[in-house]
């Protein structure tokens, strides 16, 4: 009897053995995938920004690739599908301020380099970048105007320089308004602050941000983008008015 408890009790034991093994496997199964161990390097991070940034504007991602390195001298690795917020931030404390704006006049120079009128979601990822860089969008205004270049704006009224030529959808207009009329658009009373402006600018890019209306009806899309860029132009306007 005394046998059979002992061969009992190691089958018992193998079996519970078997049983743990298993359900270890299942749970290391349900879980993602370790992050590598060594991040991305400076130059690799840009590359990917730059990548992103690209893509998004319509380019194929093989001619980005060449163009990053041909034109911005970068040959790091790219890691695609990246969020460009996060990566600049990533960028931002790491890289010295004459670096970051490098990295940003780059990205506007190489996506104006395909076309002098940019798709709205490559213009809010520049936007993104400048805020994530560190800088407002002021900096982002200076380059516009270096590098001659606008953004496609489903609002309804003005037509931009090129759309006879190409069919692009409407431009918003660059209409002269007063400060009054800018600081109703940011919804500030009283006296301004540059301050209370990009405060104001903030909270109100956050709420109309295009990517929040991804998925939505075309309508929704069309008054998010159309609201979003009426902000922009405020707030870049005022910024140059108010240089406290």
């Amino acid at each position: 009897m005394e046998t059979i408890a002992v061969i009992f009790m190691i089958i018992a034991g193998f079996v519970v053995a078997a049983l743990v093994t298993a359900a270890l496997a299942i749970a290391h199964a349900g879980k993602p995938a370790p992050l590598p161990s060594s991040p991305p390097d400076k130059s690799s991070i840009a590359a990917s920004i730059l990548f992103q940034l690209l893509i998004l504007g319509g380019t194929n991602p093989d001619q980005a690739a060449r163009k990053i390195l041909r034109e911005a001298g970068l040959g790091a690795p790219i890691t695609r599908d990246i969020d460009i917020g996060n990566w600049g931030e990533t960028f931002a404390g790491m890289a010295t301020i004459e670096q970051r704006s490098l990295l940003l006049e780059t990205a506007v120079r190489l996506a104006c380099s395909f076309s002098r009128t940019l798709p709205l979601v490559q213009y809010t990822a520049l936007l993104s970048l400048s805020f994530a860089l560190g800088f407002q969008t002021d900096a982002l205004a200076r380059l516009r105007e270096r590098y001659d270049f606008d953004y496609i704006d489903p609002a309804r009224d003005g037509r931009p320089r090129e759309a006879d030529r190409d069919g692009s959808a409407p431009l918003f207009v660059r209409e002269p308004r007063s400060s009054a009329e800018l600081l109703r658009v940011l919804g500030i009373e009283g006296t301004p602050s540059r301050q209370s402006i990009i405060a104001a600018y903030r909270r109100l890019a956050s709420e109309h941000h295009p990517d929040r209306y991804f998925g939505q009806t075309a309508e929704a899309q069309r008054r998010a983008a159309t609201r979003f860029i009426e902000i922009t132009r405020a707030y870049e306007s005022l910024l140059s008015l108010y240089r406290e």
